[in-house]
């Protein structure tokens, strides 16, 4: 399934690897497994990661590395979590020689730069890079294997989303023997500043829901400032208001102070993953997400509206 990407990974000296934008566990995860595996196997070649990563791990894994805009122009760009250039953090990536992509999200066509290898029943790409390695025989040390353990966790909803559980957990019962350390990685996951609770007593009394069965949480700039969070920080709190008797999906918009807004979706039973892509958007069948270009209130109640309808027709299908 990788022999094409590996033998081109092979004629390259430079490798820039490259995430999607506002990267979570996977994104990062699966970018710094590989840096770590495939320098461990190619000690001469070059390989970097770019983006911002997700810094609070960067001491346990590694930091994101600068690139000049020369190096770019002769290195092989591999995108991993993302569907196509367009979806990369560093726009840069249209500088680089050549192209390859590894993910798991739905399959638009829209890649058409290189070969790419897709799996649209991996919990997570880090799944696929893990399957990568041990299918080739890749290095894996200590900071892969909990790269990788960061991935799978965070993609898979901590084991929410998973669509074959003996599967995944034989898979990381080998990255655990590998060095994955769950203890350490969860403690940082789940570790909370005195603001935080601020922003948790915001959701619990804040929060609005629908007849239909939807619960969603708005957040403007002006609200996010007073609570000191970051609109990314803000939408990471969505599963506060998740699991709801009676409302099996949940959303959340968080303004950027540019203006932007940071959509999330999720559910535990009807597909929210269409109602991402006609936004630009894009994700898992109940893990979803995207960016609106500015805050408009007609935008998101037409967008709640849309998610109704998903309700009323999964609830149709399930009498």
């Amino acid at each position: 399934m990788f022999k094409e990407i590996l033998s081109i990974i092979e004629k390259y000296d430079n490798i820039v690897i490259f995430g999607h934008i506002n990267p979570d566990g996977d994104c990062y995860g699966s970018a710094v497994a590989l840096k770590r595996s495939l320098s461990l196997k190619y000690p001469e070649k070059h390989i970097y990661i770019v983006g911002t990563g997700l810094p609070r791990f960067f001491d346990i894994l590694m930091p994101m590395d600068i690139v000049d805009d020369e190096t770019l122009k002769k290195s092989l760009a591999i995108l991993v979590d993302a569907n196509d250039l367009w979806r990369m953090e560093d726009q840069r990536v249209h500088m680089c020689a050549a192209f390859v992509k590894i993910d798991h999200h739905v399959d638009t066509g829209s890649f058409t730069e290189g070969p790419s290898v897709v799996d649209e029943d991996a919990n997570s790409t880090c799944d696929m890079i893990t399957e990568m390695i041990f299918q080739n025989n890749l290095p894996i040390d200590e900071v892969v294997a909990n790269a990788l353990y960061l991935g799978i966790l965070t993609d898979s909803g901590r084991f929410q989303f998973v669509l074959d559980y003996p599967e995944t957990f034989d898979r990381v019962s080998q990255i655990c023997k590998c060095g994955a350390d769950p203890k350490k990685l969860n403690r940082i996951l789940t570790a909370v500043s005195e603001d935080s609770l601020q922003s948790k007593a915001y959701v619990y009394s804040n929060y609005k829901k629908t007849e239909d069965g939807v619960m969603y949480i708005i957040y403007r700039k002006e609200t996010l400032k007073r609570l000191k969070i970051e609109a990314n920080n803000a939408s990471n709190l969505i599963n506060l208001i998740g699991n709801v008797d009676g409302y099996p999906v949940w959303a959340s918009f968080a303004e950027y102070s540019d203006g932007r807004v940071r959509v999330e979706f999720r559910s535990n039973g009807p597909v929210v993953q269409p109602s991402a892509m006609k936004i630009g958007g894009g994700g898992h069948m109940y893990a979803s997400g995207a960016t609106l270009p500015k805050f408009d209130q007609q935008k998101i109640d037409s967008i709640i509206e849309d998610l109704n309808q998903t309700v009323k027709e999964w609830k149709e299908g399930n009498n």
